[in-house]
Protein backbone atom coordinates (compact mmCIF):
# COMPACT_ATOMS: atom_id res chain seq x y z
CA UNK A 1 0.00 0.00 0.00
CA UNK A 2 1.59 3.48 -0.95
CA UNK A 3 1.83 5.99 1.12
CA UNK A 4 -0.34 9.38 0.38
CA UNK A 5 0.89 12.63 -0.52
CA UNK A 6 -0.51 13.87 2.76
CA UNK A 7 0.90 10.94 4.82
CA UNK A 8 3.69 11.97 3.27
CA UNK A 9 3.75 15.93 3.88
CA UNK A 10 2.86 15.41 7.53
CA UNK A 11 5.83 13.28 7.81
CA UNK A 12 8.04 16.61 7.99
CA UNK A 13 10.61 14.07 7.10
CA UNK A 14 12.11 15.27 3.27
CA UNK A 15 14.93 12.40 3.20
CA UNK A 16 12.51 9.63 4.64
CA UNK A 17 9.71 10.75 2.15
CA UNK A 18 12.35 11.12 -0.62
CA UNK A 19 13.31 6.95 0.59
CA UNK A 20 9.65 6.22 0.58
CA UNK A 21 8.77 7.65 -2.71
CA UNK A 22 11.90 5.91 -4.52
CA UNK A 23 10.01 2.35 -3.22
CA UNK A 24 7.61 3.34 -4.69
CA UNK A 25 9.13 4.24 -7.87
CA UNK A 26 11.09 1.20 -7.72
CA UNK A 27 8.07 -0.90 -7.23
CA UNK A 28 5.94 0.52 -9.96
CA UNK A 29 8.72 0.00 -12.89
CA UNK A 30 9.77 -3.78 -14.26
CA UNK A 31 12.89 -5.47 -12.49
CA UNK A 32 15.91 -4.25 -13.96
CA UNK A 33 15.34 -1.11 -15.07
CA UNK A 34 17.55 1.70 -13.30
CA UNK A 35 15.52 4.20 -11.76
CA UNK A 36 17.61 7.88 -12.63
CA UNK A 37 17.54 11.33 -12.82
CA UNK A 38 20.18 12.09 -15.26
CA UNK A 39 20.89 9.36 -16.70
CA UNK A 40 21.24 10.07 -21.03
CA UNK A 41 20.14 8.35 -23.84
CA UNK A 42 22.72 7.95 -25.96
CA UNK A 43 22.10 6.06 -29.48
CA UNK A 44 20.43 2.67 -30.82
CA UNK A 45 21.68 -0.16 -32.03
CA UNK A 46 20.30 -3.44 -33.78
CA UNK A 47 19.67 -6.37 -31.86
CA UNK A 48 22.17 -9.23 -32.05
CA UNK A 49 22.03 -13.12 -30.95
CA UNK A 50 23.08 -13.32 -27.58
CA UNK A 51 21.16 -10.02 -26.54
CA UNK A 52 18.51 -10.15 -23.61
CA UNK A 53 15.45 -9.58 -25.88
CA UNK A 54 13.71 -7.64 -22.72
CA UNK A 55 16.38 -4.94 -24.17
CA UNK A 56 14.80 -4.36 -27.18
CA UNK A 57 12.47 -1.21 -27.40
CA UNK A 58 8.99 -2.26 -28.74
CA UNK A 59 7.87 1.00 -28.82
CA UNK A 60 10.13 1.90 -32.00
CA UNK A 61 9.63 -1.64 -33.62
CA UNK A 62 5.94 -1.14 -33.50
CA UNK A 63 6.89 2.19 -35.56
CA UNK A 64 9.02 1.20 -37.58
CA UNK A 65 9.55 -2.96 -37.62
CA UNK A 66 13.33 -2.57 -36.75
CA UNK A 67 14.55 -5.05 -33.41
CA UNK A 68 16.39 -2.17 -31.75
CA UNK A 69 18.35 -1.78 -28.80
CA UNK A 70 18.10 1.76 -26.92
CA UNK A 71 21.39 2.34 -25.53
CA UNK A 72 22.42 4.87 -23.01
CA UNK A 73 25.14 5.57 -19.83
CA UNK A 74 24.48 4.05 -16.57
CA UNK A 75 25.57 6.59 -14.98
CA UNK A 76 25.75 9.92 -16.62
CA UNK A 77 27.22 11.98 -13.79
CA UNK A 78 25.52 15.47 -14.92
CA UNK A 79 25.05 18.30 -12.74
CA UNK A 80 21.62 18.88 -12.14
CA UNK A 81 20.46 22.15 -10.97
CA UNK A 82 17.33 22.23 -8.88
CA UNK A 83 15.11 25.25 -8.83
CA UNK A 84 12.27 26.29 -6.23
CA UNK A 85 9.80 29.10 -6.52
CA UNK A 86 9.80 30.33 -3.07
CA UNK A 87 7.15 33.69 -4.50
CA UNK A 88 3.54 33.76 -2.38
CA UNK A 89 1.67 31.72 -4.44
CA UNK A 90 3.26 28.52 -3.48
CA UNK A 91 1.58 29.17 -0.06
CA UNK A 92 -1.60 27.62 -2.26
CA UNK A 93 -3.09 25.03 -0.45
CA UNK A 94 -6.09 22.13 -1.22
CA UNK A 95 -7.10 19.40 1.12
CA UNK A 96 -4.31 20.00 3.95
CA UNK A 97 -1.42 19.76 0.96
CA UNK A 98 0.03 22.82 0.25
CA UNK A 99 1.80 23.87 -3.02
CA UNK A 100 5.03 24.36 -1.18
CA UNK A 101 5.05 21.29 0.67
CA UNK A 102 4.75 19.01 -2.55
CA UNK A 103 7.33 20.60 -4.46
CA UNK A 104 9.45 20.60 -1.45
CA UNK A 105 9.09 16.63 -1.44
CA UNK A 106 9.49 16.28 -5.39
CA UNK A 107 12.78 18.19 -5.31
CA UNK A 108 14.06 16.14 -2.07
CA UNK A 109 13.21 12.72 -4.18
CA UNK A 110 14.27 13.97 -6.98
CA UNK A 111 17.82 14.78 -5.88
CA UNK A 112 17.52 11.65 -3.86
CA UNK A 113 17.72 9.70 -6.84
CA UNK A 114 20.09 11.97 -8.46
CA UNK A 115 22.13 11.11 -5.33
CA UNK A 116 21.99 7.93 -5.87
CA UNK A 117 23.21 7.76 -9.33
CA UNK A 118 26.40 9.75 -8.45
CA UNK A 119 25.16 13.02 -10.36
CA UNK A 120 26.54 16.73 -9.40
CA UNK A 121 24.07 18.66 -7.46
CA UNK A 122 22.93 22.78 -7.21
CA UNK A 123 20.07 24.30 -5.67
CA UNK A 124 18.82 27.75 -6.12
CA UNK A 125 15.58 29.69 -5.37
CA UNK A 126 13.54 32.30 -6.83
CA UNK A 127 12.17 34.95 -4.45
CA UNK A 128 10.85 38.37 -4.66
CA UNK A 129 13.05 38.95 -8.22
CA UNK A 130 16.31 36.97 -6.79
CA UNK A 131 17.42 33.83 -8.41
CA UNK A 132 20.22 32.61 -5.07
CA UNK A 133 21.88 30.10 -5.06
CA UNK A 134 22.31 28.28 -1.93
CA UNK A 135 23.81 24.87 -2.64
CA UNK A 136 26.79 24.93 -4.54
CA UNK A 137 28.23 21.06 -6.30
CA UNK A 138 29.90 19.42 -3.25
CA UNK A 139 29.86 15.67 -2.04
CA UNK A 140 27.10 17.09 0.78
CA UNK A 141 25.60 18.81 -1.61
CA UNK A 142 22.11 16.40 -0.98
CA UNK A 143 22.55 16.68 2.36
CA UNK A 144 22.51 20.61 2.57
CA UNK A 145 19.58 20.96 0.15
CA UNK A 146 18.30 18.83 2.09
CA UNK A 147 18.77 21.37 5.22
CA UNK A 148 17.52 24.31 3.45
CA UNK A 149 14.05 23.17 1.57
CA UNK A 150 13.31 21.71 5.08
CA UNK A 151 13.39 25.38 6.21
CA UNK A 152 11.83 26.94 2.95
CA UNK A 153 9.17 29.60 3.55
CA UNK A 154 7.32 31.08 0.70
CA UNK A 155 6.18 34.25 0.61
CA UNK A 156 6.04 37.69 -2.05
CA UNK A 157 6.07 38.26 -5.71
CA UNK A 158 7.95 37.68 -9.08
CA UNK A 159 7.81 40.77 -10.50
CA UNK A 160 6.46 41.16 -14.14
CA UNK A 161 9.42 43.54 -15.31
CA UNK A 162 11.85 41.38 -17.04
CA UNK A 163 15.14 40.96 -15.40
CA UNK A 164 18.91 39.75 -16.26
CA UNK A 165 19.99 36.74 -14.23
CA UNK A 166 23.32 36.43 -15.11
CA UNK A 167 23.78 33.28 -13.01
CA UNK A 168 21.16 31.56 -14.96
CA UNK A 169 23.28 31.84 -18.26
CA UNK A 170 26.30 29.22 -17.76
CA UNK A 171 27.00 27.32 -21.03
CA UNK A 172 27.97 23.90 -19.40
CA UNK A 173 26.31 20.99 -19.94
CA UNK A 174 23.53 20.41 -17.31
CA UNK A 175 20.09 18.93 -16.46
CA UNK A 176 17.61 22.26 -14.97
CA UNK A 177 14.31 21.02 -13.03
CA UNK A 178 12.52 23.94 -11.82
CA UNK A 179 9.23 24.14 -9.64
CA UNK A 180 6.11 26.39 -9.27
CA UNK A 181 2.75 27.18 -10.54
CA UNK A 182 4.13 28.98 -13.28
CA UNK A 183 1.36 31.37 -12.69
CA UNK A 184 2.09 34.98 -14.03
CA UNK A 185 0.75 38.08 -15.28
CA UNK A 186 2.93 38.75 -18.06
CA UNK A 187 5.34 36.52 -19.16
CA UNK A 188 8.06 36.78 -16.70
CA UNK A 189 8.10 33.05 -16.43
CA UNK A 190 8.55 32.95 -20.24
CA UNK A 191 11.73 35.28 -19.59
CA UNK A 192 13.44 32.90 -17.27
CA UNK A 193 13.10 30.51 -19.21
CA UNK A 194 14.51 31.94 -22.15
CA UNK A 195 17.25 33.33 -20.37
CA UNK A 196 18.20 29.24 -19.58
CA UNK A 197 18.03 28.39 -22.92
CA UNK A 198 21.28 26.81 -24.47
CA UNK A 199 22.00 23.92 -26.66
CA UNK A 200 23.92 21.70 -23.87
CA UNK A 201 21.29 22.38 -21.37
CA UNK A 202 17.90 20.55 -20.56
CA UNK A 203 15.08 22.14 -18.96
CA UNK A 204 12.27 20.74 -16.96
CA UNK A 205 9.30 22.13 -15.69
CA UNK A 206 7.03 20.59 -12.90
CA UNK A 207 4.00 22.97 -13.36
CA UNK A 208 1.95 22.11 -9.73
CA UNK A 209 -1.87 23.67 -9.74
CA UNK A 210 -4.47 22.58 -7.13
CA UNK A 211 -7.83 21.10 -9.18
CA UNK A 212 -9.55 24.13 -8.01
CA UNK A 213 -7.29 26.44 -9.78
CA UNK A 214 -7.71 24.17 -13.05
CA UNK A 215 -11.16 23.64 -13.22
CA UNK A 216 -13.12 26.35 -10.67
CA UNK A 217 -16.72 24.69 -9.99
CA UNK A 218 -17.55 26.21 -5.88
CA UNK A 219 -20.63 27.97 -5.56
CA UNK A 220 -22.09 30.99 -2.81
CA UNK A 221 -19.99 33.46 -1.60
CA UNK A 222 -15.73 33.67 -1.21
CA UNK A 223 -13.62 35.42 0.20
CA UNK A 224 -10.61 35.37 -2.37
CA UNK A 225 -6.98 35.89 -0.95
CA UNK A 226 -4.18 37.16 -3.89
CA UNK A 227 -1.22 35.42 -2.06
CA UNK A 228 1.60 37.57 -3.31
CA UNK A 229 -0.25 40.70 -3.08
CA UNK A 230 -2.03 40.27 0.23
CA UNK A 231 -5.33 41.68 -1.38
CA UNK A 232 -8.77 39.91 -0.25
CA UNK A 233 -11.89 40.39 -2.61
CA UNK A 234 -15.27 38.88 -2.18
CA UNK A 235 -16.92 37.20 -4.83
CA UNK A 236 -19.70 34.86 -6.05
CA UNK A 237 -18.14 31.56 -7.20
CA UNK A 238 -21.06 31.07 -9.78
CA UNK A 239 -20.71 34.27 -11.32
CA UNK A 240 -17.12 33.78 -12.08
CA UNK A 241 -17.08 30.27 -12.97
CA UNK A 242 -16.96 30.70 -16.44
CA UNK A 243 -14.96 33.50 -17.11
CA UNK A 244 -12.29 31.76 -14.83
CA UNK A 245 -12.10 28.37 -16.08
CA UNK A 246 -11.96 30.02 -19.79
CA UNK A 247 -9.36 32.28 -18.95
CA UNK A 248 -7.12 30.00 -17.01
CA UNK A 249 -7.82 27.00 -19.83
CA UNK A 250 -6.61 29.43 -22.10
CA UNK A 251 -3.19 30.47 -20.15
CA UNK A 252 -2.41 26.96 -19.47
CA UNK A 253 -2.80 26.24 -23.34
CA UNK A 254 -0.38 29.19 -24.39
CA UNK A 255 2.02 28.65 -21.78
CA UNK A 256 2.25 24.81 -23.03
CA UNK A 257 2.48 26.22 -26.52
CA UNK A 258 5.19 28.30 -25.62
CA UNK A 259 7.42 25.93 -24.09
CA UNK A 260 7.59 23.85 -27.20
CA UNK A 261 11.23 24.25 -27.64
CA UNK A 262 13.69 21.93 -28.02
CA UNK A 263 15.26 20.58 -24.83
CA UNK A 264 12.24 21.91 -22.63
CA UNK A 265 10.07 19.62 -21.15
CA UNK A 266 6.88 20.78 -18.99
CA UNK A 267 5.88 18.18 -16.87
CA UNK A 268 1.65 19.54 -15.53
CA UNK A 269 0.26 17.84 -11.80
CA UNK A 270 -2.12 18.26 -9.75
CA UNK A 271 -1.91 18.39 -6.05
CA UNK A 272 -3.72 15.39 -5.68
CA UNK A 273 -1.20 13.43 -8.49
CA UNK A 274 0.77 11.17 -5.77
CA UNK A 275 4.56 12.11 -6.06
CA UNK A 276 5.99 9.17 -7.62
CA UNK A 277 3.45 9.17 -10.22
CA UNK A 278 4.41 12.78 -11.39
CA UNK A 279 8.34 11.76 -10.90
CA UNK A 280 7.35 8.84 -13.60
CA UNK A 281 6.05 11.38 -15.83
CA UNK A 282 9.38 13.09 -16.41
CA UNK A 283 11.57 9.88 -16.11
CA UNK A 284 9.29 8.57 -18.97
CA UNK A 285 9.06 11.94 -21.01
CA UNK A 286 13.07 12.09 -21.22
CA UNK A 287 13.29 8.48 -22.46
CA UNK A 288 10.93 8.96 -25.23
CA UNK A 289 12.73 12.31 -26.27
Amino acid sequence: MQASNLEIVKLNNLKLAAKIISEQLKNGIHAGKRVGVGSEFEQYRYYEPGDDPKRIDWKYYSRSGKHMIKESQTESHLHIRMMLDLSGSMNYAENGIKRLEYAKNLLASLSYLAYQQGDSLSYFTCQDGRVEQKVSPSPKAFQRMLYFLQEEKASGSWPVTQQDFPVLKSKQKELIILVSDFLQRDREWIAIVEQMRHPKKEIVLFQILGNQEEKFDLKGNYNFHDLESDRTIILDGKLIEKTYNESIKSYLSDFKQALLLPGIHLIQARLTDPIAVTISKFLAERTLS
